[in-house]
């Protein structure tokens, strides 16, 4: 077997493993090896028609059809005639979530679940719209689908965490890890008994005599210190010129050509506000568009991947980078939204509240207004039993069938 053929192998056992951005990449340099890999071109063809994205997977089965006249390829460009219309009831179900009819984008989503075109999109909406209605079992099957076929889908994971943060689904008991944890524990107590133990040892009366030696060292030190300081005030002060910043040009310019959003916002926030000339300040703008182009959607994704990876402060930063840019776009909405969430997992209560507040503000018939007015409630009900109370009146007259008007809304109301 050639390179090419091992690579497609290596492809085919990620993508049953779960792994499909993986298996799409080693499909990639299967095919760059050797243009007529039929099974590498067919494989990278269905994971892009797994993800919807048609004419990708279409151009795929194409070049196979052509080239290498293969069989299996042309009954896949002709079944996909059929999943045009697929695509559009996928869009229509996204129109009337916005909407709010849930129960309407359902009814259309379970004519999408007889193919397997855009397989991963369509049974993460499923799953979100029965987390919307309160049927979290119902939910479930949906968002282990999407995590067999992608493991590192950041849409099912959020889905997973949903069910689990409000008691529908138990965590998994990672027995290795407690395991390892445990093991550490003890390795440092006993390490932490040996060194006392040492220490009792060496303890003897010759320990006021190094004692004395630490007090004289001290003195000198002191001493020392009382010289310099005489030394330093009879000097004359002199008052150095700032030096002014130069603008970095070169380096701004090549961030904006590789698109390296981190540096490019660090500059802008560094430079929006300075006195600039005329072609650092058409950079700058050019800059900002990128930032409105390409970088909300990019630190948006940073910020849900660390998410998962529970790196709390560096999504906060993603999300916060991506805020101020984000006012007229799509995901404005989900990025305060997911900014409180990053400050609630780290047990930022006051931030967390400001950007549930805010969320609130602007779209107060948001995607989130359920979750948010509860999790406002949880976080008052100890510190401010009257805003609880607020928030939970809010949440029983605006959604009076919420599956969020548990006990504990209850309990507050009755208070």
């Amino acid at each position: 077997m050639d390179k090419s053929g091992k690579l497609y192998v290596k492809a085919m056992n990620k993508y049953n493993d779960g792994y499909i951005d993986k298996a799409l990449s080693l499909c990639e340099k299967s095919i760059a090896l050797n243009i007529t890999n039929a099974a590498a071109l067919n494989l990278k063809g269905i994971l892009y028609y797994l993800k919807g994205d048609l004419e990708s997977a279409k151009k795929m089965w194409n070049i196979n059809y052509k080239r290498n006249n293969d069989k299996v390829s042309k009954k896949y460009l002709k079944d996909s005639t059929r999943d045009k219309e697929k695509l559009q009831l996928y869009v229509d179900a996204l129109d009337l979530i916005k909407r709010f009819n849930i129960s309407g984008a359902l009814e259309i989503l379970k004519q999408c679940e007889n193919s397997h075109f855009n397989f991963i999109n369509v049974n993460n909406l499923v799953s979100l719209c029965y987390i919307k209605q309160g049927e979290y079992d119902k939910a479930l099957p949906y968002i282990m689908d999407v995590l067999k076929t992608d493991k590192k889908n950041t849409a099912a994971i959020m889905n997973k965490k949903t069910l689990i943060e409000y008691g529908n689904l138990k965590r998994q008991i990672n027995y290795k890890k407690i395991t390892i944890v445990t093991a550490s524990i003890v390795l440092a107590i006993s390490v932490l008994l040996l060194s006392k133990a040492y220490m009792y040892k060496l303890r003897n009366p010759s320990i006021m005599g190094i004692k004395k030696v630490e007090e004289n060292t001290q003195l000198v030190k002191e001493s020392k210190s009382v010289s310099e300081e005489k030394t330093i005030a009879n000097k004359p002060i002199v008052n150095k010129p700032k030096e002014k910043l130069q603008f970095p040009q070169e380096k701004f310019a090549e961030a904006i050509k590789t698109k390296n959003m981190e540096q490019i916002v660090e500059y802008v926030n560094q430079w929006k506000n300075a006195d600039v000339e005329m072609n650092d300040k058409l950079l700058m703008v050019k800059a900002q568009e990128l930032i409105k182009s390409d970088g909300i959607v990019y630190f948006y994704e940073s910020g849900l991947k660390y998410m998962e990876d529970k790196k709390f402060i560096e999504a906060e930063k993603c999300f916060l980078f991506a805020l101020p840019y984000s006012k007229d776009n799509y995901l404005n909405e989900h990025i305060i939204y997911m900014l409180a969430l990053s400050y609630k997992s780290g047990s930022d209560f006051q931030n967390a509240v400001v950007y549930y507040e805010l969320c609130l503000k602007q779209f107060p018939k948001g995607s989130y207004t359920q979750e948010i007015l509860y999790n406002l409630i949880v976080i008052n009900k100890d510190i401010d039993i009257a805003k609880a109370k607020g928030y939970a009146e809010k949440l029983i007259k605006q959604f009076p069938d919420s599956q969020y008007n548990n006990t504990i809304v209850k309990n507050i109301l009755s208070s």
